[in-house]
């Protein structure tokens, strides 16, 4: 006898299910544009809710009266802030901008550059780089990507803010809704799966802002003590870089510690010295203050969820990076602590109910 082939029907159902993936990676990525948009608002969403139930709470308000409250709040502060800190950061960026060309003198005059450009002719490279760039920027099309790149912005801006308003709004109907659905049996693990991923969401969004404060705050103190100029613009770019993980405090750092060797080499050895004392502080105090709250990750995992959520979304990507790592940690030990009961479960005598087996708690910093 002959073995048979498949079927026809089964041969279409193999190419409509390929088909079918092969649709849906193409929705995600002509979508992921907006796809990131819901994962930064789901994000904010977490990060606010604890002050929303405050409100709640407190004031007896209901929920949409709560989020307008604190969209409210956090516009009044971000406007306040902008106040008060704009306006120093565009005069200290005109000074630097001012400040340039006597930094390119000192450079000249500096025997190591006058080798590297007799060997290099690396001072006519940099003009010639620098002329590009400037020429690109003048560039008649420039106005036209600034507004279309403002108009983008805008738009997202107020897409994710909607988006956080109506997850804000009605995510605990859509969890208890979820929660329904599941049996009696699988609702406790999915719950646990829920506030484990909370924790891992609203601690790493919390704490990464604190952080990025805490790291701004602290260079433009240390800045303003050594004389080093333009302490407001280097401190925020050093709060804005303390945002990504990890490498954010020494990408933060290379601008002041190079603005503060023009004002000496010792003020220059200071920066470094304060970078390197700064990061340890950060690494071994801040760090696993946020980690308490969140789910442990090995630093490799952490190198690698960093470089590939850079490479996919960029800077968004990078903040995302590790918390997306940590919620994939958090399903795959509550999968398996489920696949241990579940063999628990068939190694039982018939009526006698198995232990519950929950996955091992989070080990502290």
């Amino acid at each position: 006898m002959t073995d048979e082939g498949p079927s026809t029907r089964a041969v279409l159902r193999v190419v409509g299910v390929l088909l079918a993936v092969f649709l849906l990676l193409w929705l995600i990525w002509v979508s992921r544009g907006v796809l990131t948009w819901v994962a930064i608002a789901a994000f904010l969403a977490v990060a606010i809710n604890p002050l929303v139930n405050l409100l709640q709470g407190r004031l007896r308000l209901r929920r949409a009266p709560s989020i307008l409250l604190v969209y409210i709040a956090v516009a009044g502060a971000l406007t306040g802030a902008s106040l008060l800190f704009v306006p120093p950061l565009i005069e200290a960026a005109q000074e630097l901008t001012d400040e340039v060309p006597g930094y390119l003198d000192r450079l000249e005059e500096s025997q190591l550059v006058q080798d590297l450009d007799e060997e290099y002719d690396l001072l006519n490279r940099l003009e010639e780089e620098a002329t590009s760039a400037l020429s690109g920027v003048a560039g008649p099309d420039t106005a036209v990507d600034l507004a279309r790149r403002v108009a983008n912005g805008l738009v997202a801006l107020i897409s994710i803010a909607v988006i956080c308003f109506l997850l804000s709004l009605y995510g605990r109907r859509a969890r208890t809704w979820a929660m329904g659905m599941a049996d009696d049996r699988r609702r406790p693990h999915l719950e646990r799966v829920a506030d484990r991923i909370y924790r891992v969401i609203s601690g790493y969004v919390v704490g990464i802002f604190l952080v990025a404060l805490t790291g701004g705050v602290a260079v433009y103190i240390f800045l303003t003590v050594v004389g080093v100029p333009f302490a407001p613009l280097l401190g925020f770019w050093a709060g804005l870089s303390s945002l990504i993980p990890l490498v954010g405090a020494t990408i933060g750092g290379i601008p002041y510690i190079i603005v503060a060797f023009f004002q000496g080499w010792p003020i220059g050895v200071a920066a470094i010295v304060f970078l390197i004392v700064y990061q340890q502080i950060e690494n071994n105090v801040f760090q696993p203050v946020i980690h308490r709250y969140t789910v442990q990750l090995n630093p490799l995992w952490i190198i690698l969820a960093v470089l590939i959520g850079a490479t996919v979304l960029g800077f968004v990507g990078a903040l995302m990076a590790i918390p997306i790592a940590g919620i994939v940690q958090v399903i795959i030990q509550e999968w398996w602590a489920w696949r241990d009961e579940q063999r628990a479960a068939s190694l039982m005598p018939p009526g006698v109910d198995p232990p519950e087996i929950t996955p091992a708690p989070d080990p502290e910093p």
